[in-house]
């Protein structure tokens, strides 16, 4: 009834969950590995000193995964509303979920470890070159040229032969009407067949030269700024495709 509070059993029962919980969590803070209690070290200090952006250094793999897990929905709610014309509660959250999803495993994961552990690997002197003073930049033959052939990577191979294959994909795995994987992959890159010299002299206009800026960026700049840019294109694309195509029904 109103204003009768909760059972002292209740309450013995709820005391004693937090009392577990408590134990709990100490133990799990023990045990921690190294590399996550480097983690709780940074997020500590940004906290405690310069805000986000320390956050940012401290932490550049975690920062660009958050900007993109959150871009990549933003950008499938705006097209949701914007272009298929659905109001707030009618926005399909299982659809947006799959767009999170894959801002997360794909552009937030595989690009991360393409443009970042796999770029240390193939394009050595990376990281001196994009945290040096613009000044030292200019005079660094060697290293513009590695940023030169970065951006290259990134606009004839990266973009036209990774990124594009998996968008189309998932847009077709959310906006077609198989459930086959297969049939995404092959329904997928079918319409980017289609849609490839439009698609690429788009993607070559915009990220071309955004390239050059990005990969001269500080190391922990890099990615969240890539998924700044990536909001607006992701968004043009859906634009520029539209909503779930619809069949015309066919006349007898």
């Amino acid at each position: 009834r109103i204003g009768r509070g909760p059972k002292p059993e209740r309450m013995n029962a709820m005391s004693a969950a937090a009392r577990r919980a408590h134990v709990s969590f100490a133990v799990m803070r023990q045990q921690l590995p190294a590399s996550f209690k480097r983690f709780s070290t940074g997020a500590a200090a940004a906290g405690s000193g310069g805000g986000l952006l320390a956050f940012a250094q401290a932490n550049p793999f975690v920062t660009q995964l958050g900007v993109s897990t959150v871009k990549t929905g933003a950008a499938d709610i705006l097209t949701q509303t914007t272009v298929e014309g659905k109001g707030f509660w009618e926005i399909d959250w299982k659809r947006n979920m799959v767009f999170v999803l894959f801002g997360a495993a794909y552009l937030g994961g595989f690009q991360y470890w393409i443009q970042v552990n796999m770029f240390r690997k193939w394009f050595p002197g990376m990281d001196r070159f994009a945290n040096s003073t613009m000044a030292q930049k200019l005079k660094d033959g060697p290293g513009m040229l590695s940023a030169a052939k970065q951006v290259c990577f990134d606009v004839f191979v990266h973009l036209p032969f990774m990124y594009f294959p998996v968008f189309y994909s998932v847009k077709e795995s959310v906006q077609g009407s198989s459930w086959n994987p297969v049939d995404w992959v092959k329904d997928g890159c079918t319409k980017y067949y289609n849609n490839f010299a439009k698609d690429f002299q788009v993607m070559f206009t915009l990220w071309a030269p955004a390239d050059v800026v990005l990969f001269s960026l500080p190391m922990w700049l890099r990615m969240p700024g890539r998924h700044m840019v990536s909001f607006g294109w992701t968004a043009y694309l859906s634009f520029l495709r539209g909503g779930a195509q619809v069949e015309a029904p066919k006349k007898d």
